[in-house]
């Protein structure tokens, strides 16, 4: 799960490697979907706004949040967040509100009212 502002050849990579590449699109990263989704296989577009016939809103703010809502909306029973540090000191005060979003957003996601 990506809105494409993460080192693209990782991206890419994962994607040659048989990864299902989940891009969400926002106002912010337009030129990064045109430039970059045409080189993808297996794409799901996401949004937070409106879904559309093939872009789908499966909840959530951040890249890690949307995730976990994703896995939750596809019938995991099972989801484990690897290198997802709420914590995180050496972030931007804006990456640092985002975070603790991510984190309220994911508590939500896994709360037993929800499942």
């Amino acid at each position: 799960v990506t809105d494409l502002d993460g080192p693209f050849h990782a991206i890419l990579q994962a994607n040659k490697l048989g990864a299902i590449i989940v891009v969400h699109a926002h106002g912010d990263n337009m030129d990064a979907i045109l430039k970059y989704v045409p080189e993808l296989n297996n794409v799901i577009g996401t949004t937070q706004s409106m879904p559309l016939k093939n872009v789908y809103n499966f909840g959530g703010f951040t890249d890690g949040d949307r995730c976990v809502f994703l896995a939750k909306a596809l019938g995991a029973t099972k989801i484990k967040l690897v290198g997802f540090d709420y914590d995180d000191e050496s972030v931007t005060p804006r990456k640092r509100k985002k975070l603790a979003w991510a984190k309220r957003l994911i508590e939500i996601a896994l709360s037993e009212d929800q499942c």
